[in-house]
């Protein structure tokens, strides 16, 4: 990167005295800023296959990209004042220099495609590359935005979404942009789409709600829009049924896979954590108001499996080492407290410990039938084939 630097300068400099390359200097000049830059690519490839720990190539192609970015910005200022104002005797060193700036941008494009874990995505993007990815951000989302108007989506939920949209379309042309909005606009933008193009029985609202939380969409419109819903949901239920239903939520919410590595908004947190810490304090609040005779708590969960099929499933998880605790006999005392058979509505600690260490084959066939259904739906959910 060094040589491109100086190069760069050089140019600069014969730019401002307006010095006249020959044809044959010119072909030369291109010739050694290709070789230099596939220099420079072999030897970022050969970093990914090198012991070099993560921390050490972050801070490195940090350098590299803050090279590129100053290195192409003098350049394409100095190219497009000299384009407007300075003679044609100087236009095959605009041309070198051109060439140049495309190759900076190719490195910058070739850091994006292998490097991405590595890059600082709060870096600006060069001056060069900004109109093209606005031009390419603007696309996407007037595209989406009026797909977003044909489909059955809740009226507030398009609202929400297309009020970011609608940002981006009205940027203005002298914005910066750093690397994170752009990547996150365009993930966005082709994650909406196709979500918006699967077709399922399920409500379209819950899919691209989803969708949303896993991009961790954590827009205030959003967050507000999440809070509404789950009020509306509240009022239009018995009041013996909202707290459940509250309390099923946070559930909802604790499970929802969230991709923390991207966010609209880095500064805030991700909208899981956001929604779980409000839901935890307004489900407080309500509890507040209600009698604890008025709650109606189950004392056992009821469970679809027999006792025996129960005590295997229990074996299984304490042999793999799911249970931090190590005692089985508190373990099995447990279960029987809190949970009952589709058969028998009260188990036995005594009977939970002897089918535990003696179950038979048709119970073995059960719980194997359940979990093979179990490692089924998991290779539909994220193996699809």
């Amino acid at each position: 990167m060094k040589l491109l630097a100086q190069m760069a300068a050089k140019y600069l400099l014969e730019i401002e005295n307006g010095s006249e390359p020959s044809l044959e200097n010119e072909n030369e000049e291109k010739a050694r800023i290709s070789t230099e830059c596939f220099r420079i690519k072999k030897s970022w490839t050969d970093l990914l296959f090198s012991p070099v720990k993560d921390h050490v190539m972050r801070r490195y192609i940090g350098f590299q990209q803050q090279i590129i970015l100053e290195t192409a910005d003098s350049l394409y200022k100095q190219i497009e004042s000299s384009k407007k104002t300075s003679a044609q005797e100087i236009y095959p060193l605009l041309k070198v220099s051109d060439f140049l700036l495309e190759c900076l941008l190719g490195l910058k494009d070739f850091q994006l495609q292998y490097f991405n874990n590595y890059i600082d995505d709060g870096g600006k993007l060069p001056d060069a590359a900004i109109s093209t990815v606005r031009k390419r951000m603007t696309e996407a989302a007037e595209k989406v935005s009026a797909t977003l108007q044909n489909v059955e989506l809740d009226v507030k939920l398009r609202a929400c979404i297309c009020d970011y949209l609608g940002d981006i379309i009205m940027m203005q042309p002298d914005s910066l942009l750093n690397y994170r909005s752009a990547e996150y606009l365009i993930s966005f933008t082709e994650t909406i789409a196709v979500t918006t193009d699967f077709t399922d029985n399920r409500d379209l609202t819950q899919i691209v709600t989803e969708a949303l939380f896993y991009m961790n969409f954590n827009h205030h419109n959003f967050f507000q829009w999440y809070q509404e819903t789950i009020e509306v949901r509240k009022l239009s239920l018995r009041p013996q049924d909202q707290l459940p239903m509250l309390m099923k939520q946070l559930l909802v919410l604790k499970s929802m896979p969230v991709m923390t590595s991207m966010s609209f908004d880095p500064k805030v947190q991700p909208i899981n954590s956001q929604l779980e810490s409000w839901l935890g304090e307004y489900i407080k609040h309500e509890t507040v108001h209600l009698e604890m005779s008025e709650i109606e708590l189950p004392d056992k969960i009821e469970l679809k499996l027999t006792v025996a099929q129960l005590a295997l499933l229990i074996r299984l998880l304490y042999e793999e080492d799911v249970f931090a605790m190590k005692n089985i006999a508190a373990l099995l005392r447990f279960f029987s407290n809190h949970f009952m058979s589709k058969k028998q509505e009260h188990i036995s600690y005594g009977s939970m410990n002897k089918l535990y260490y003696s179950g038979d084959q048709f119970t073995g066939y059960a719980v194997r039938e359940l979990l093979l259904k179990m490692v089924a739906k998991v290779n539909k959910m994220f193996f699809p084939t």
